[in-house]
């Protein structure tokens, strides 16, 4: 019986050292944090503009195309355009002489009365020409337009005339703008897609048509209040952010508006200038000394 009441007494020896280590240990960790505050990267709350868009892609619609006729028959001795050329309006494209026997005429030139490019050549150098039948023909680089869809949720937010900015895979690191010309009334039955005509703002003779293009319409430019996204964390379920005030962290609720890769816009909780954490070790809490080793402080 003594021997298991020592053995009792032991234990409860043992068990109370090992607390008081944990609790010394505890202690001396919560000591050195607050003797060395927490390493932290911030970022600065800024009001910036913020642009609501949609995304969507489709192909440029072949243009018109126009003929060119002489005004008056005669021999076609120089052509002054080939197939796939630009061509802006009143350019020569080609040289008539009329040849009636015993009278000598001024060459005459051929203009063309569009911008865009030459589509196709009908007649070679020495053909005879008249004022009925055409030299060549070109479609309309002003009447290029750019085709997509839109689903109807995306497509109650789109007006005419809204801007639009255009790029193309085919020719990289550019962008145009456009603007919205015409949204067609009724919906595909199957797909549940609108469509949409788009005109570009000036003449691209670089763009063809058939050519595949992705269009941002922009819907509204406002200002907001925004962070980077890596400022936002969740605490049971619920966003917020960590300030800085002092070297001192606080822990603050947020009411979040719309979100972007880049941004989230925030409603309530926190004002343009303060200064909010985005990287800290999983020790950072309320209340914290931090240290600012990095980020944006401007």
């Amino acid at each position: 019986m003594k021997k298991i009441l020592s053995f009792i007494i032991l234990s409860s020896l043992l068990i109370v050292n090992g607390c008081d280590k944990q609790d010394a240990a505890g202690n001396k960790k919560a000591e050195e944090l607050a003797n060395h505050p927490l390493p932290v990267e911030v970022s600065i709350v800024k009001q910036t503009e913020w642009i609501e868009d949609v995304s969507t892609y489709g192909s440029v619609k072949k243009p018109d195309i126009v003929e060119i006729f002489p005004k008056m028959p005669g021999k076609l001795v120089r052509l002054l355009a080939i197939e796939g050329q630009k061509v802006k309006n009143d350019d020569v494209i080609a040289i008539v002489e009329r040849d009636e026997v015993g009278l000598s005429f001024k060459p005459v030139e051929v203009k063309s009365t569009v911008t865009g490019k030459v589509e196709t050549l009908y007649l070679k150098e020495g053909a005879r020409v008249s004022d009925m039948n055409p030299i060549l023909s070109i479609f309309k680089q002003e009447d290029l337009k750019l085709i997509v869809e839109l689903f109807e949720t995306d497509l109650a937010k789109v007006r005419d005339g809204q801007k639009v900015i255009i790029t193309h895979d085919a020719l990289p690191n550019r962008e145009f703008t456009g603007k919205v010309s015409l949204i067609k009334s009724n919906l595909n039955s199957q797909s549940g897609k609108g469509e949409l005509e788009i005109s570009f703002y000036r003449n691209h003779l670089e763009i063809m048509p058939g050519m595949f293009g992705r269009a941002r319409i922009i819907i509204n430019r406002r200002t907001a209040l925004t962070i980077v996204p890596e400022a936002l964390k969740k605490i049971e379920g619920k966003d917020v952010v960590y300030t800085v005030n002092s070297g001192i962290a606080k822990l603050t609720f947020v009411e979040l508006g719309l979100q972007k890769p880049d941004a989230v816009e925030i409603k309530k909780g926190i004002r343009a200038g303060d200064t909010v954490i985005i990287f800290a070790s999983e020790e950072l809490k309320d209340s914290a000394r931090v240290k600012i080793v990095g980020g944006t402080q401007q």
